[in-house]
């Protein structure tokens, strides 16, 4: 859908807006309808403008008088919009009041009423039904703009009436609002009694406010009052509805459908009142998905995104994401009918009208005195492939037998923002399809249980629990805790239709705070053979087991020991992106080449080098013998020290610690590597691993160097230098560092044809078919199920014989 600027109000200069003349779209009206329709952008909103269209002579002496309303601009509109064959959805008053009006007067309402009506007299006979009418736009913001702000001024409400207000400790902008809805509601009967086919599209901001969560001790009252905050932004639509402030006159059937307005400013920090950056990809900020899910399961009405855009070159990312966010909302059963580019027609700023914000689909220029349109090529694009990609939405919610996509929920042992490895490959990946919750284990924290959420990626959403038992992991302490924070999260999103996804068997008990459709166990360790490995892991793993549905295992020794006891055991090893580690693509980025340089800055080549987790499964004597072998060589390390005292760690002149790097940063920390290592220890922890930087290192065409490890030895043998010692350890780098040109071609084109086979996307398509098979098999047996009870209505004796 399309929409027009409309806004008519006396901006902070006291200028008296026109917004539909100020970019010609008056003017130019038929052009613009024409463009629209060979764009297949047949459903406009536009604006009459209250303001606008009743002249400033006192109301009183205009009651007698047939010709007290201007209708001729919206008859024009509605001409020309039959004549293209687009549905236009009118705004009544967006933000603007005959000069003669004070919202704070009580002829307010019997005036808009009035105007209400009139409208739907002159609308009716020129358009098919139904028509549909948004009588007072964004009641919540304009409620804001009037009393926090001079955005919006009219006599009545400017400074004065904030000041008295004030003084008088009263909550001018609720007050507003009330008064808004119950005009609103005057509006839509005064509406339905001259058509009584007309519907009502009410539209508001959608919003999610950030807890401060710097102050550990205070974090679950911020994200209480950050909650308390959002929540304001339902108050317009509960009081249409009637759940609030029922003295108003709301109903149900005044609360018809729901327009959501959404923009990247609709995010931001409690505290500081910051913006969380959509450009900067704020792990703070809430998929658009999540927040209409919400607005769908609180309203259970149809709804559109009434309003969104962004500004200059941002615009086809922005709408790309939206698509993206609108196809998850879709999938998991939220009604969302359309969405709405506004503007479609640049527009210029309320307050300064010679800044143009760039934000349409036509940018506008002054060229001789017209106003030409310029077409935004990258946005169209992206309109068209959305239009193309997108499903038609139904009218209904899908019936009960319809399949719908599931949330994934995931239980975890790590942090999504620890090592960039095989969880956030795949959840990032399935997280396309379906909508992936992302559960890490509880942190420590005084007072009350609280969510910290952030979505680090599109489709993921992380929960970190903070909870105030002092227990390890998912510990059985945090059991009773966790249960009904996770469950009531749940059901403050609506969420009911879920698949539960196990990298640690410990979580298995949380399966009590939801009823999934499946159960999927992705083992990728063999958890119970690591250091400080809680003592029920294997008994839980064996329940786990048994209450699967499938199972993936990270490699071929860990297939090999699941294998007989499940039925569903896939070896799903881990892959690789390969454009992000090819060198092409890493010395692209001169930022992060810039940083790789600086933290490499010292050390001096050739450079041997290792990634990944420091602890117990790596070989540190090892290590320490290779920086022995030769002082030339200079060994670096990068990664996290977990589960071992770092200062038992060797320290050497040639050895470099550099800890932790950025997943992004690794490609150009490797590029600069002679010979990449693997020196992991022999031991029980390492018995069943698969190294996902096994494929990364020869993506970036390195040399490697590896101890035995089984599934290493197995699968890449050919490619992959094998040392079972220290001294074959170091021969093998040598051989590597004085490896020729001629066999350095050989050893590249055979990695690259092993890597194109290996990749994440090929892994995670190959676990959509599974899980689709999955979730057939389980709605099948569920509809079994249902047969069985429904049979055991009409004859329970022979269902009973039989089920024997």
């Amino acid at each position: 859908m399309a929409g027009f600027e409309g806004a008519d109000h006396v901006n902070a200069r006291g200028q008296r807006l026109d917004m539909v003349a100020l970019n010609g779209h008056d003017r130019h009206l038929d052009a613009d309808y024409a463009r629209l329709a060979r764009l297949g952008l047949c459903t406009v909103r536009e604006s009459v403008g209250w303001r606008l269209a009743e002249p400033s002579t006192p109301w009183r002496q205009r009651l007698a008088s047939r010709d007290r309303f201007d209708f001729r601009r919206l008859v024009r509109f509605a001409d020309a919009a039959a004549r293209h064959g687009l549905q236009v959805m009118w705004s009544l008053m967006h933000y603007g009041t005959p000069d003669d009006v004070s919202l704070l007067d009580d002829s307010f309402c019997e005036r808009f009423a009035e105007f209400a009506a009139a409208v739907a007299r002159v609308l009716r006979p020129l358009s098919d039904g139904p028509r549909i009418y948004t009588p007072i736009n964004e009641i919540s913001f304009l409620a804001w703009a009037i009393a926090e702000t001079d955005l919006v001024l009219a006599d009545g409400h400017g400074a004065a009436a904030k000041q008295r207000a004030r003084a008088e400790k009263r909550d001018l902008g609720y007050e507003v609002k009330c008064r808004l809805v119950r005009a609103c509601l005057a509006a839509i009967e005064a509406i339905r009694a001259e058509d009584p086919d007309a519907r009502f599209l009410h539209v508001e901001p959608l919003i999610h406010v950030s807890p401060d969560i710097s102050d550990e001790g205070g974090a679950a009252l911020a994200t209480q009052t950050a909650a308390d905050v959002s929540s304001w932004q339902w108050q317009a639509w509960d009081m249409l509805g009637g759940n609030l402030e029922p003295g108003l006159g709301g109903s149900a059937e005044a609360l018809d459908l729901i327009g959501a307005n959404y923009y990247h400013t609709c995010q931001w920090d409690l505290a500081s009142g910051r913006r969380l950056e959509w450009h900067e990809r704020d792990p703070r900020r809430r998929p658009l998905a999540a927040l209409l899910r919400v607005a769908s399961h609180r309203y259970g009405r149809p709804l559109i995104v009434a309003e969104t855009s962004h500004v200059g070159s941002g615009r086809a990312e922005w709408l790309a994401d939206v698509g993206s966010e609108i196809r998850r909302a879709r999938s998991t059963g939220t009604d969302v009918q359309g969405v709405c580019l506004y503007p479609v027609i640049d527009r210029a700023d309320w307050s300064d009208t010679d800044r143009w914000h760039h934000s349409g689909l036509f940018d506008v220029a002054l060229a001789d005195g017209h106003f030409e349109r310029r077409l935004n090529l990258g946005y169209v694009k992206t309109l068209r492939r959305l239009q193309t990609s997108l499903p038609t939405p139904t009218s209904h919610p899908p019936a009960a037998n319809t399949t719908v996509m599931p949330h994934l929920m995931v239980y975890c042992h790590l942090r999504w923002d620890f090592v960039f490895q095989r969880p956030q490959h795949l959840l990032s990946r399935l997280a396309r399809i379906w909508p992936v919750v992302f559960i890490e284990e509880p942190m420590r924290c005084d007072g009350e249980a609280w969510l910290e959420r952030s979505s680090p990626a599109p489709g993921v959403e992380v929960l970190r629990p903070h909870t105030p038992v002092d227990a390890p992991g998912f510990h059985d302490d945090q059991l009773s805790v966790l249960e009904p924070l996770i469950a009531g999260w749940l059901a403050s999103e609506g969420i009911v239709d879920t698949v539960a996804w196990f990298y640690t068997p410990m979580a298995l008990p949380l399966l009590n705070a939801v009823a999934p459709r499946a159960v999927i166990y992705d083992c990728m360790d063999e958890l119970s053979a690591f250091r400080n490995a809680p003592r029920q892991m294997r008994q839980r793993e064996t329940a786990l087991l048994k209450r699967a549905d499938l199972v993936l295992t990270g490699g071929p020794s860990l297939y090999e020991a699941k294998r007989h006891q499940h039925d569903h055991v896939m070896c799903l090893p881990s892959a690789v992106d390969a454009g992000h580690y090819a060198r092409a693509h890493a010395l692209a980025d001169g930022k992060r080449v810039h940083r790789a340089a600086e933290l490499q800055s010292n050390i001096a080549s050739p450079r041997l080098g290792f990634f990944g987790v420091i602890d117990e499964r790596l070989d540190i004597a090892l290590v320490a013998a290779l920086a022995d072998a030769d002082p030339a060589w200079q060994i670096v390390m990068v990664g996290p020290v977990v589960k071992i005292d770092p200062a038992q760690l060797p320290q050497r002149p040639n050895l470099h610690w550099l800890g932790q790097q950025p997943y992004e940063l690794l490609p150009q920390l490797v590029a600069s590597w002679s010979v990449c290592l693997m020196p992991f220890a022999l031991n029980e922890s390492t018995r069943f691993i698969s190294p996902t930087k096994t494929l990364e290192y020869m993506a970036a065409g390195k040399p490697v160097v590896s101890t035995p490890i089984h599934d290493v030895s197995v699968m890449f043998h050919e490619l992959v230098a094998i040392a079972g010692d220290a001294p074959s350890f170091i021969a093998a780098c040598r051989t590597a560092l004085a490896e020729s040109d001629a066999t350095r071609v050989a050893r590249e084109h055979a990695m690259a044809a092993c890597v194109a086979r290996h990749g994440w996307d090929e892994t995670a398509a190959a676990i959509v078919a599974a899980i689709g098979r999955t979730l057939a098999e389980a709605d099948r047996a569920e509809a079994a199920i249902a047969a069985l009870d429904a049979a055991a209505d009409i004859a329970p004796t022979a269902v009973a014989a039989a089920s024997r």
